[in-house]
């Protein structure tokens, strides 16, 4: 079957540019949430083209086919599963009575930023075993 490209390894991923972006202070993490595919995305970096590669049933890492750079993480069935397995994350995941009684946009885009880095944390917190077991350290970059 000539012409087939080879898949890319776990441990062919790298952080470098996560680090190096890490201690300059210069991660700028967002996130995307596609309701009809029930799938979440968070991006570390600025969002630009990428493979998912899964570590397991719901988690992919995102990276850069060129230098296979990790730029983010992708998480399927994120409502109707993932959310269910991991507390922390629904926690952060929900608005509480607080966060749902802003009376501006600037407010709300003050509780959207807040809940972004908590909503990062809590995913990091529970990959973390499953990151480590594939050889990677995100929550050492992310803290």
């Amino acid at each position: 079957m000539a012409g087939l490209e080879h898949f890319t390894f776990t441990n062919e991923l790298r952080t470098t540019l996560l680090q190096s972006r890490a201690k300059q202070g210069g991660l700028q993490v967002s996130i995307k949430y596609d309701p009809r595919f029930d799938a979440l995305r968070i991006y570390f970096l600025p969002q630009m083209d990428c493979i998912v590669h899964y570590i397991d049933d719901y988690v992919g890492l995102l990276y850069q086919p060129e230098t296979k750079e990790i730029i983010g993480m992708h998480i399927e069935d994120f409502v109707h599963s993932f959310l269910a397995q991991h507390g922390t994350v629904e926690s952060a995941w929900r608005l509480s009575e607080s966060d749902s009684r802003n009376e501006s946009l600037a407010e709300l885009a003050v509780v959207f930023e807040r809940k972004t880095s908590q909503l990062t944390r809590e995913i990091v917190k529970s990959t973390e075993d499953l990151l480590e077991k594939e050889g990677l350290e995100l929550g050492d970059v992310l803290a």
